[in-house]
């Protein structure tokens, strides 16, 4: 048995390391020239879904790496006003609409840096990782199925997993019936060292999970500590010498969103613009709080901005297919406004794995093992998309989903 992945990231990733510890051949393809090819954002929420995920999938010395390197902030949600003054606090389950975990005393919460997660998690997987390998399509028959790539390269294997994102080329074939739609919401993302934070940010919002403020245009500057209990570069050192993480510095990651009409209405000349252009649009947004809000942007690090456009799926019935299936946004696409986002795809590694295992073990075909995986995750996953988007529509006046 081999499994093949499209796409390097955070889930396609947790699979890959997942069916390694199960002991099952697999083969990770991205599009990127390398790992580091592209920025893919700063800090990461992870609730008892991720990190279940990932202890599930890491072997010991890796998950105690991840652990020693990721932040336990206060498990708050915290609401303020244009003031900073505190409106309410929410349980951060209670807000993300995880009160389940709570349930079952599984509620934790972690921060964590999303480039030294990703280090941890290409470990020991360097020689099953192909990059520069862009998917135009796939072939299935009844042996296996076949991944063609644009530079004539195949890679052949029992089953195809789409783990490649919002802009899934997969999903373009699996799942043609599928669709996106804009949310109406912009963003600018960007970060600052702790030390410039500590001067323009109140003390909670270097302590909870995520601080976020809003207007009455519901425009919000959000705001998220990443506070290492030991630098990547020293834990790998003192934990793992051979895993070589790079030198990371505390920091908190900070986004301005709101409705796109907020941000100008040349959205190719955004999509272009400079990090300084993006830093100075956003203190600009945050202009006339009574709070110097407009500081918190001005104070960020140089070169850290840069632009999103918040795309949704729109939930569909996804039809069964042989040998072929998908997981995290290349699926579930939905916006950040739960932070949810990661957590479903890291359970949908730890799922697939799941029901890959049983067919490997002959208790289930490989169609029955699939399908089983997919009612499952679909069923989950596109009720966070519908909360996403709900939640959304109350901070950010996200469009409402549109008709299936």
């Amino acid at each position: 048995m081999k499994i093949i992945i499209i796409g390097a990231g955070i889930g396609g990733l947790c699979l890959a390391q997942h069916l390694r510890a199960s002991q099952i051949e697999v083969a990770v393809y991205d599009r990127d020239a390398g790992p580091w090819d592209r920025k893919q954002g700063y800090r990461l929420h992870l609730d008892a879904d991720g990190i279940s995920a990932l202890k599930a999938a890491l072997p010991g010395p890796l998950f105690a790496l991840f652990e020693a390197t990721s932040m336990h902030p206060l498990p708050y949600t915290t609401i303020m006003d244009t003031s900073f003054a505190i409106q309410r606090r929410f349980q951060t389950d209670d807000y993300s609409k995880t009160q389940h975990h709570l349930t079952d005393g599984i509620a934790q919460h972690l921060n964590v840096n999303r480039a030294t997660l990703r280090e941890i998690l290409l470990q020991d997987l360097e020689d099953v990782c192909h990059w520069d390998a862009r998917l135009e399509g796939y072939e299935t028959d009844e042996t296996g199925v076949s991944a063609i790539f644009s530079d004539g390269r195949t890679a052949r294997g029992t089953m195809l997993v789409g783990a490649d994102g919002a802009g899934s080329a997969l999903r373009r074939q699996r799942a043609p019936d599928a669709k996106m739609m804009d949310s109406g919401a912009r963003a600018i993302y960007g970060r600052l060292a702790l030390s410039d934070a500590r001067r323009v940010l109140p003390p909670h919002a270097l302590a909870d999970i995520f601080t976020a403020a809003f207007d009455t245009r519901k425009l919000i500057l959000g705001v998220g500590p990443v506070i290492y209990p030991m630098a990547p570069d020293q834990a790998a050192r003192a934990l793992l010498p051979q895993a070589r993480l790079r030198t990371q510095d505390d920091y908190i990651g900070c986004i301005i969103a709101g409705r796109k009409e907020l941000f100008g209405d040349d959205e190719a000349a955004l999509r272009a613009a400079s990090s300084d252009t993006l830093q100075d649009l956003a203190s600009r947004l945050l202009a006339e709080w009574p709070s110097g809000a407009a500081k918190v942007p001005r104070a960020g690090e140089a070169g850290s901005f840069f632009y999103v456009e918040m795309a949704s799926c729109i939930p569909f019935d996804l039809q069964p297919e042989t040998r072929v299936t998908l997981l995290g946004d290349a699926i579930h696409t939905m916006t950040p406004s739960l932070g949810r986002g990661a957590n479903v795809a890291l359970r949908d590694a730890g799922l697939l794995r799941n029901w890959i295992v049983k067919h490997h073990k002959g208790e289930l075909s490989c169609d029955a093992a699939l399908q089983a995986y997919e009612r499952e995750m679909t069923t989950y996953g596109f009720e966070v998309v519908r909360r996403s988007a709900d939640m959304g529509a109350k901070l950010l006046g996200q469009d409402p989903l549109s008709p299936s």
